[in-house]
């Protein structure tokens, strides 16, 4: 069996006439990572390359055609964790880089390193600059950070930052859809792996860092074990403040690794971890979703979920079993 792969375009209020370049983009999306597996590529691999696949999109708010900050720049977040070692590499508010996933990729695996020169320890999280002088030492695809403006996301900075200026208006709620593009495998070996990747909220201040590149709250994998039969990968999307404060990619795969039922313990860890927590006290509006995907290597099942308190997020799929992606546009919450 080549393996599994989902991927999800982000949790929040989506625009029904982009359906069909939605849609479009999720076959190339799946097919690339099916394709992958099906050649021998490691699930860390697969995540990697179809996150970067959907980064390349304006469709998407990552990589190119993300949401621009205040002062009018893209700021980066993405992550990576591998479920085989439990590794994690991460990038923060990065400018200039094409792909910020392969460069938490290329941090991750930087991890199976004992130490750097001196003993020194590798890092699992870089921000800002540091992480652009990362991309450029790794000899990764650094641009000019206005490369990375599509007239889309450069259209609404312009749109929201006018009113805001003119009109002093105090915005009670998140000014574009919360789309943090992210992905779940499975290969054929049995090792999982999560990547997630976001321009994070428009007009956020400079140097802010969502949960797309925080350890526990943008995506979580680990492989199946002695003592823990199920193997769990999880990628999030929402207003990162409240997934930061909530650690759901985490907080949901070990909900479900307690329950006897996935679908219970999926409902159960995204309304008493994220809609109903304490962290978020005060919080009227507790926008969030995730996609999970369970194995049970000894049997040789899987099952592949998805929970959004948003109106909308669009997910799709793909395994052996299908003979091409299947996408689905969930509308008005599903809270499972």
């Amino acid at each position: 069996m080549p393996g599994f792969i989902g991927i999800h375009l982000g949790a929040g209020q989506h625009s029904e006439t982009l359906w069909p370049d939605y849609k479009k983009l999720c076959h190339r999306a799946c097919k690339k990572g099916y394709s992958l597996l099906a050649s021998g590529a490691t699930a860390l691999e697969t995540v990697t390359d179809v996150t970067a696949l959907l980064e390349n999109s304006p469709l998407t708010n990552a990589g190119y055609g993300s949401n621009l900050t205040w002062d009018g720049h893209v700021e980066c977040d993405a992550s990576v964790m591998d479920g085989s070692t439990l590794h994690f590499g991460a990038v923060g508010a990065v400018p200039g880089v094409k792909n910020p996933v392969k460069l938490a990729q290329h941090i991750c695996k930087k991890q199976r390193c004992n130490a750097l020169a001196l003993g020194r320890i590798p890092p699992c999280l870089l921000v800002g600059n540091g992480a652009h002088q990362w991309a450029e030492q790794a000899q990764l695809a650094t641009v000019h950070s206005k490369s990375l403006i599509s007239d889309k996301a450069l259209k609404l900075y312009r749109h929201y930052k006018k009113k805001v200026e003119r009109y002093e208006l105090r915005i009670d709620k998140i000014l574009t859809p919360l789309d943090t593009i992210g992905a779940v495998c499975v290969d054929a070996c049995g090792n999982l792996a999560a990547a997630c990747s976001s321009g994070g909220v428009a007009l956020k201040h400079p140097g802010r860092v969502g949960q797309a590149a925080t350890y526990g709250c943008g995506c979580w994998a680990a492989n199946a074990t002695f003592h823990v039969p199920a193997a769990i990968a999880t990628c999030t999307s929402g207003c990162g403040e409240h997934l930061v404060r909530t650690m759901l990619a985490r907080e949901a795969a070990l909900e479900v690794q307690r329950s006897s039922c996935t679908v219970t313990g999926l409902h159960h860890a995204m309304k008493t971890k994220f809609l109903e927590s304490p962290f978020l006290s005060g919080v009227e509006e507790r926008l969030g979703g995730l996609i999970l995907l369970k194995c049970i290597p000894s049997d040789g099942t899987g099952e592949f979920l998805w929970t959004h308190s948003s109106k909308t997020m669009c997910i799709s799929y793909m395994s052996d079993a299908e003979r091409r992606p299947r996408v689905l546009y969930s509308i008005d919450s599903c809270i499972l």
